[in-house]
């Protein structure tokens, strides 16, 4: 059962009209997969779907390093390192699936219980 659909990816952002359907499809089954078996309430499913195989489908595409740092004079470039692995945090859409993931978690804590004893 899929979660989201092609076409609420596509209205995410541009970068994924150029990614093909069979692809994005491959990415919301695998998002789906993940996503249904978490025990989070049905209402946030869809969201969480849709921001979990855009996450996947933004890293499928991305180079695999990118400069963090750049100098002018006497010319400088750093990139970073293609082999850190920084999950979820790697892209918008990860992050936004990990602040759903916390506020949901945050929703679900119960205050403490204790009890009161006076003695008199």
């Amino acid at each position: 059962m899929l979660l989201t659909s092609i076409e609420r990816i596509r209205m995410l952002s541009d970068e994924f009209t150029s990614i093909s359907d069979d692809r994005l499809t491959m990415y919301i089954e695998d998002a789906s997969l993940e996503v249904s078996s978490l025990p989070v309430p049905e209402l946030y499913q869809e969201r969480l779907a849709r921001y979990l195989a855009a996450h996947l489908t933004v890293l499928s595409v991305a180079k695999d390093q990118t400069v963090i740092r750049e100098k002018v004079d006497v010319i400088e470039r750093q990139y970073s390192d293609p082999n850190k692995n920084i999950g979820l945090l790697g892209t918008k859409y990860g992050q936004e699936y990990q602040r759903i993931l916390d506020d949901i978690a945050e929703l679900k804590l119960e205050p403490k219980k204790h009890i009161n004893l006076v003695v008199i």
